[in-house]
């Protein structure tokens, strides 16, 4: 994974940090349910074995259906973008994962971009690399669309990152 640049002089980032703050979004997994695809079927049941609970909040979902906002593309390439929002709040986790639709999606390229400074317990791993002491708005795109990774929450204030994935 590597920090590709920042976008924190964007305006609607503070706007939707603001609005993400304010209320609360889709709770994950539990108005989810299990992922779809054979990838995330498998490790959520892994998830389930290691005694995870899968009635449990992990994080709370945005998207533009949730938010009054819409995320502006981050790449010209032409591609289509799908983008949500995660919040996190303290002693709130999701276990090594990955995400169905970055296997199922053809040519897809993941990003991860804190919607925040990283704070003490804020904890984003990918494959076997914790991420630390990030800026708001840096863009970290994962070097595999398909690689595990996981996060938590162990601090005193809610986490909120913005997820993207560029596909054909």
């Amino acid at each position: 994974m590597e920090c590709i640049g920042n976008i924190k002089n964007n305006i609607w980032i503070n706007s939707i940090v603001d609005q993400v703050m304010s209320k609360e979004g889709i709770l994950r997994p539990k108005q989810g349910g299990v992922p779809e695809g054979n990838k995330g079927k498998s490790e959520w049941q892994n998830a389930i074995n290691a005694g995870y609970d899968p009635n449990a909040v992990y994080f709370q979902m945005f998207t533009k259906d949730n938010l009054q906002i819409d995320v502006p593309n981050i790449s010209s390439c032409g591609r289509q973008q799908h983008w949500w929002i995660t919040k996190m709040m303290p002693g709130n986790f999701m276990p090594m994962h990955v995400d169905p639709h970055a296997v199922q999606q053809q040519n897809a390229d993941r990003f991860w971009i804190p919607l925040q400074d990283w704070q003490p317990g804020h904890i984003f791993m990918y494959e076997d690399y914790v991420t630390t002491d990030y800026k708001k708005g840096d863009i970290f795109q994962y070097a595999n669309s398909a690689a595990l990774h996981g996060a938590a929450n162990i601090g005193s204030t809610p986490r909120v990152v913005l997820q993207v994935t560029l596909h054909e």
